[in-house]
């Protein structure tokens, strides 16, 4: 059975959608069997991922232009076997409704042994901050390959 990654953030409209597109383009080209999804602590349904989220995966091939934002649901939670968030308040606040996913929930630098390193919210900024998250995202995946692979 595939493991199931969920990244949270909190609009589903950049960071998450970015992750989401860079570890689908890693499972696929290492063949894991993995499913790849996201959602946003304070997401609406159905919004597109912002313009320049959509250059910045396009430009290393991914395409997350079809992207739809989803909110947080207790299903998605509960369906899913790892959920890597991109701040440690988003992990707080995942853990302070639902403490018994303590086992599964972990913010993405920590994950990646990096620390506690927050991935900021490039939202209203330009394409080269996005360029810039979009990176550091990418390291953090690298350096979890083993984990994930698992």
């Amino acid at each position: 059975m595939p493991q199931k990654v969920l990244f949270v953030c909190t609009g589903n409209i950049c960071r998450s959608p970015m992750a989401e597109g860079l570890l689908k383009k890693m499972a696929k080209n290492n063949q894991w069997p993995l499913e790849v999804q996201s959602a946003g602590l304070a997401a609406f349904n159905g919004v597109p991922a912002t313009p320049e989220a959509v250059e910045a995966c396009q430009e290393k091939g991914i395409d997350i232009s079809i992207h739809q934002s989803q909110p947080l649901s207790k299903t998605l939670v509960l369906e899913s076997t790892l959920i890597l968030t991109m701040t440690d308040k988003h992990k707080e606040s995942i853990l302070r409704k639902m403490p018994q996913l303590a086992d599964k929930v972990c913010l993405l630098s920590d994950f990646a042994g990096n620390g506690i390193e927050d991935v900021e919210d490039p939202v209203g900024q330009s394409i080269e901050v996005y360029r810039k998250i979009l990176t550091q995202i990418e390291g953090y995946l690298l350096r979890s390959k083993e984990k994930l692979q698992a």
